[in-house]
């Protein structure tokens, strides 16, 4: 823990490392640990009061800080969640995340801690702290939450055709294992080729590679309406294996790999990381930035640079025009002012505007330009010019710039195979269609079925009847035989729809209404089961997601459950 928050309370302000570096804060940590001052003479201290609670642990300093106004720190907030997280009880645990929430009100991080919180203490109130939060207006929020909703759904999809698949192989295998050897063969010698089908499972462990070798199986005994569907799912993994292009530059920025996420790092959070900046926009960004951390000549020097070749939107010129301001330019302060005025009209330059002229006692015109930013619903109490901040939209065009390295859901690897098996649905195949006994249902090759009048049955059934010794008894054998079937048929159905609901509904043949089924359970479970396949962010530090989970796939899994079997039922009703 103690490198965690070293790498965190390393990346605060420059002023925090220069005080813990100056004498000063060895005199102030031994004046407040020999009590010959309290820490509540500091109140309006950030950087002591961090100091403290971070030598002390005193929730004094903690209850001080969330009085402060501060810029958002990121790193600080990230370091009450992990004290949160490893809090052992809810107060201490609540209290470091609602200051958490105060360094940086915006991260969804501290949404979902807040929520997980709430279910695990039953505290309703945190409720309302997590909704208070506006985590749909941070880019990063926005990209983590469309990327691994995307990511989510694909994998819901996938999912649902590799069930649809495994369910057929269970109903079909048995026909498979007879079409291995179609020759008389008893009960015993027809598992033989039932056990090779299953080497797949056992030989290659990789979901991937079983869907593809049962795929290739079904391929040549599903009927038309059957293959038809198998097509769709080949059709989705095809299309998954290829790497969708906004996804992969989600992926790049959230974990970190172009130099989006890292002006952005520098604009949003309190980060001294430098970028090299190449195209217009990114210099823009990299300029607020810099001006932001106090840097005012770097970020003069790009502002001057882009105004230079012509590159000049309303944001560079106002924010060049604040720096004019800050240095006693007035005169080139306010030619700017006005040109930025003409291209695009934003509140903060009428108001920025308006303090210039009330810094040169030309007070009508100050009150003419501070009314027109009202009428832009822009107003503040700063007395100092106000920077046009960059926009989502911004980043956003500087990510789908970048190259993404990323390869798809499913391995390219796989694309050949899933295409050739494709194409072999379209082939007409010398394979006949599947033999079942009429009454027991058990799958027959062609050398042991045998025919009654145009009835198909099984050796032993036709061994069974043909020892009756009236008709009366011959219906009474056929009927036990059915019922057995039905019994074998009902436990199939309903094992496979306890494992997975909806399954069960695909064994009978109702696929559609299935595989319905089959996705919303998997967007519950998928979170649970294979949590690793999603994206967090650089940075993530966060309560333990799994309460929020588990509570979505019970839910969702309990509504599934009842309709699916209900529907089950009603199937079976239907057939007496």
């Amino acid at each position: 823990m103690f490198i965690f928050l070293l790498y965190f309370v390393s990346q605060f302000s420059t002023q925090y490392q220069n005080f813990v570096h100056s004498p000063q804060s060895d005199s102030i940590l031994n004046h407040l640990t020999r009590g010959e001052c309290h820490i509540s003479d500091f109140t309006d201290d950030p950087v002591i009061l961090w100091f403290w609670r971070t030598h002390s642990g005193d929730p004094d300093a903690d209850s001080l800080l969330s009085k402060i106004p501060m810029r958002k720190n990121f790193y600080l907030s990230a370091v009450l969640r992990w004290e949160a997280r490893e809090a052992r009880n809810y107060e201490t645990a609540s209290s470091k995340l609602l200051l958490a929430t105060h360094f940086d009100h915006s991260v969804i991080e501290n949404f979902l801690s807040l929520i997980v919180l709430a279910i695990k203490y039953r505290k309703i109130d945190h409720f309302e702290t997590a909704i208070s939060i506006p985590i749909f207006t941070n880019f990063r929020n926005q990209v983590f939450i469309v990327t691994n909703f995307v990511l989510l759904l694909f994998f819901a999809i996938i999912m649902s055709g590799g069930i649809y698949i495994l369910v057929k192989t269970v109903y079909y295998l048995p026909v498979l294992s007879h079409r291995i050897d179609p020759q008389g063969h008893n009960k015993i010698k027809g598992l033989i080729p039932f056990l090779l089908l299953l080497t797949p499972v056992i030989v290659f462990r990789n979901l991937y590679l079983i869907i593809i070798c049962y795929s290739l199986l079904l391929a040549f005994v599903l009927s038309t309406r059957e293959k038809n569907w198998l097509r769709v799912h080949i059709i989705v993994f095809l299309l998954f294996s290829l790497a969708p292009l906004p996804l992969g530059h989600f992926i790049s920025f959230l974990q970190h790999r172009n130099r989006s996420f890292q002006l952005y790092e520098m604009v949003n959070y309190d980060s001294d990381n430098m970028v090299s900046a190449t195209t217009d926009k990114e210099k823009e960004l990299l300029a607020y930035a810099l001006r932001q951390h106090g840097k005012i000549e770097e970020a003069l020097l790009l502002y001057e640079d882009l105004y230079n070749r012509n590159y000049r939107n309303a944001a560079v010129l106002n924010n060049l025009a604040n720096i004019y301001f800050h240095i006693d330019r007035f005169d080139l302060a306010e030619t700017l002012y006005r040109n930025a005025i003409h291209s695009q009209d934003h509140g903060e330059i009428y108001f920025n505007l308006g303090l210039l002229k009330l810094k040169n006692i030309e007070y009508s015109e100050s009150s003419y330009f501070m009314e027109e930013a009202k009428k832009r619903n822009f107003s503040s109490l700063s007395k100092d010019p106000i920077d046009i901040e960059p926009v989502n939209d911004d980043f956003l065009q500087i990510t789908m710039s970048e190259t993404s390295t990323y390869s798809g859901i499913i391995k390219r690897i796989y694309f050949l195979p899933i295409l050739i098996i494709f194409l072999i649905t379209f082939l007409p195949v010398p394979f006949e269609p599947p033999f079942h006994c009429n009454t027991c249902g058990q799958p027959i090759c062609e050398e042991c079925l045998k025919k009654i009048d145009t009835e198909i049955i099984c050796n032993d059934c036709f061994t069974k009847f043909k020892s009756a010794k009236s008709g009366e008894m011959e219906n009474s054998l056929r009927a036990m035989v059915m019922r057995q079937r039905l019994r074998l048929d009902k436990f199939i159905t309903y094992l496979l729809n306890i494992v997975i609901p909806g399954a069960g509904l695909i064994y009978q043949g109702k696929n559609f209404v299935g595989l319905i089924f089959v996705f919303f359970v998997m967007l519950g479970y998928a979170p649970l089961i294979f949590s690793h396949l999603f994206i967090r962010p650089v940075g993530w530090v966060s309560l333990s997601l799994n309460p929020i989970f588990i509570i979505i796939a019970l839910f969702i899994a309990a509504l599934s459950y009842i309709y699916s079997f209900a529907y089950i039922r009603r199937i079976y009703a239907s057939r007496r």
